[in-house]
């Protein structure tokens, strides 16, 4: 059946306001070690795309283990994408879009598009 554009737009008004709020969540995961969590960011939009093998330096997240080094934009904690996990959970009331990025520690050279010695 064809609408007019005008009842297409009202059907997509009551299509909206049943549907569910969602969060985002981003964990990241040091894979040495224990392998837990060890940050955990959430939002109402989603997160930027992360590739396996790209650089995500720690400069200053607050770690779900207050004893835990955290980094700084002076001197951040390097690490690499290992592997990436989604994982979408829904309730009665929100949708939970979980990012989940283990990540591995890095200790190589920096990235010349950065310039070769660290910040000063």
């Amino acid at each position: 059946m064809i609408y007019p554009m005008k009842q297409q737009c009202s059907d997509l008004t009551l299509a909206t306001a049943r549907m569910k709020s969602i969060e985002y969540r981003l964990e990241l995961c040091d894979i040495t070690g224990e392998h837990r969590p060890i940050a955990v960011f959430r939002a109402c939009t989603p997160f930027p795309s992360v590739r396996v093998g790209e650089r995500f330096d720690d400069e200053g997240w607050p770690r779900l283990d207050a004893s835990q080094m955290r980094g700084a934009p002076d001197k951040p904690i390097r690490f690499t994408v290992h592997s990436i996990k989604h994982v979408i959970m829904e309730d009665d009331e929100k949708i939970t879009a979980r990012y989940c990025l283990n990540l591995q520690p890095y200790a190589g050279d920096r990235s010349p598009t950065w310039g070769k010695s660290d910040p000063v």
